[in-house]
């Protein structure tokens, strides 16, 4: 392997580049990976490795659900649910607009100002006559009626669930029991990007969906990533979604795409609130324990999404390097499954 990088100042030459990245893209331990790098300053593609074959991106689609949310959601966005009294015994009603950020999680609400479930469910135990309880529900994720679920079952309660339309969702609702608003948008991406959590990020490409038009499901999601795509002449190379979380081995989209949404997001303030809730190599996130040992010289300098699902190794961001800042996107998805090849990979990425 070449590794033309003495010190820290022994910068590659944009002309050097293709040779060194070819031969260390061949690494056997990529298993001939996706690849694509530009020069943030001019947009030049210094190197280009089947940029445009779609391939299955893993966590990196998040990169997607960013784009797609701070197109069709304002980013003063704030999701509030509220909890009600009906006029029908034993019956509560909840009325929400899918919050994300809803978390059976102490740690969340406390640090970041996440929802927490069980408020919900300890204020209708407060009221409640008894333990048999209809809750009717519109704008609540499949998550949070689950977490909900498990509390109520926890303490004795035995609940049955009515999801309702929204044309449904404020009939029988009397007096407000309890009311919740989620931190703005850029601190529920910031957190998402950060740790990539897999359900926010899913719901918040859900809710960009709604937001264009779209429905609350895996159609909206393709077809609002899509748009947004279109919206900013980038070529989607047929990208195929089924979730905002890049769970799925039926995702797919190619690294240029990829590099495509990065150059925009990063010449558009608007989307601001997504780069700056990328991990930091060696230093935070899903990068805290990366490039330490694989390759310390890039330390503190990468700013990307991490991906990782059986047999899949992907990262997506920004490199700086000198007074270069760079693009990449490099998506190895055809490893074995297994901890020692998914490593190896990792540490060819990082070099």
């Amino acid at each position: 392997i070449v590794v033309p990088l003495s010190s820290s100042h022994a910068l590659l030459r944009a002309e050097q580049i293709p040779s060194v990245f070819a031969e260390l893209t061949n690494a056997k331990a990529l298993a001939n990976p996706s690849m694509v790098l530009v020069d943030l300053s001019n947009g030049q593609t210094i190197y280009s490795r089947d940029a445009d074959s779609l391939r299955k991106p893993a966590s990196t689609l998040k990169l997607m659900s960013a784009f797609s949310s701070l197109e069709y959601l304002p980013e003063e966005k704030q999701f509030t649910t509220t909890l009600y009294k009906t006029d029908i015994k034993n019956v509560f009603q909840i009325v929400g607009d899918f919050d994300p950020s809803i978390t059976p999680s102490l740690k969340l609400s406390k640090n970041l100002k996440f929802v927490w479930s069980d408020n919900f469910v300890g204020q209708i135990r407060k009221v409640a006559q008894q333990k048999y309880l209809k809750i009717r529900n519109y704008g609540l994720t499949a998550r949070t009626r689950t977490n909900m679920n498990n509390t109520f079952l926890r303490a004795g309660y035995h609940i049955t669930w009515e999801t309702l339309s929204a044309d449904q969702s404020l009939s029988h609702a009397t007096d407000v029991l309890y009311s919740a608003t989620s931190p703005k948008l850029p601190e529920i991406l910031h957190y998402t990007l950060l740790f990539s959590d897999n359900w926010v990020a899913d719901y918040l490409a859900k809710s960009a969906a709604v937001a264009a038009g779209y429905g609350y499901n895996a159609a909206g999601i393709a077809a609002v990533f899509n748009e947004t795509l279109a919206k900013y002449n980038i070529n989607s190379g047929k990208l195929q979604a089924v979730d905002g979380s890049g769970l799925s081995h039926e995702n797919r989209i190619s690294a240029q795409t990829l590099a495509q949404v990065l150059v925009t997001m990063k010449n558009n303030p608007k989307f601001a609130p997504a780069i700056n809730g990328l991990p930091v190599g060696g230093i935070s996130g899903t990068l805290q324990h990366r490039f330490i040992k694989s390759a310390p010289e890039a330390v503190g300098l990468v700013h990307a999404k991490t991906g990782s699902i059986n047999g899949v190794v992907s990262l997506a961001g920004y490199i700086e390097s000198g007074d270069h800042e760079y693009i990449f996107a490099i998506i190895a998805d055809r490893l074995l499954h297994n901890h020692a090849t998914e490593s190896a990979a990792r540490a060819a990425i990082d070099k």
